[in-house]
């Protein structure tokens, strides 16, 4: 089982646009289009510092939004909306008093902010650097010995690898199952999304990088025999 989000490979959505000047790609896009765009990036990022959720939880999260509003919001949108079903869902937030403050902000012309106490556990402007500095390290020690050697041969398995949750979190994208590749680095032990996304715990494995064929993932007709792509994989999604 999959969602909406796991949209890797699939056919009918049409080409990523490229900006090209004199045949040549350019990337001259400002990091955020609108304000509100670096609004949403900031308060999503100031909310995971308060420490109640891990980041597998949520992108989980963003995956379970309604396929119909997945479909057609943008990316901060999906942002946005998920971090508020997961405050909700966490209790720092009531639904009700939610409703009531947006209301307000929008009857007197006002940011929802500005109608608001702040939280005790805000994130100060001050703060900022040194919180990000820090980061949300998934490093972990684990106790066996890896499985897999650099430069072996391998297979991912053809399910979800998630046996806890049905349609649950995992890193295993549904268009590399199944499919024989290359370990090329061994990341030794690192959390594991599928347990941590659900509040299981971190469930360390070791974490590998593995090459593909652009072939091997796409087939003949659609991929090329001069590319590769590199994915980082759970020692449980392979074979």
């Amino acid at each position: 089982m999959t969602r909406i989000h796991d949209m890797g490979g699939r056919f009918g959505d049409g080409p990523i646009p490229l900006k090209k000047i004199d045949g040549k790609v350019v990337d001259d896009e400002p990091v955020f289009k609108t304000d509100w765009h670096a609004k949403a990036f900031a308060i999503t990022v100031a909310s995971a510092s308060v420490g109640k959720w891990s980041i597998d939880k949520s992108r989980f999260f963003r995956e379970s939004l309604p396929p119909k509003d997945y479909a057609k919001f943008d990316y901060y949108e999906k942002w946005s909306s998920a971090l508020i079903n997961l405050l909700v869902e966490r209790g720092l937030i009531n639904k009700n008093d939610l409703i009531e403050i947006t209301k307000k902000a929008k009857e007197d012309n006002l940011e929802v902010s500005q109608v608001t106490d702040e939280h005790q556990d805000v994130l100060k402007a001050k703060d900022v650097a040194i919180t990000l500095g820090r980061g949300g390290p998934s490093a972990r020690k684990v106790l066996h010995s890896p499985k897999f050697n650099v430069g072996q041969e391998v297979r991912t398995i053809n399910y979800s690898p998630n046996k806890n949750t049905i349609g649950g979190h995992t890193r295993l994208p549904i268009y590399a199952r199944g499919k024989k590749g290359k370990v090329i680095l061994h990341h030794k032990g690192h959390v594991l999304p599928d347990a941590s996304a659900h509040d299981l715990g971190d469930s360390p494995e070791h974490l590998y990088t593995v090459e593909f064929s652009s072939t091997e993932l796409w087939g003949d007709k659609d991929g090329n025999q001069k590319d590769s792509i590199c994915i980082d994989l759970w020692e449980s999604y392979l074979i």
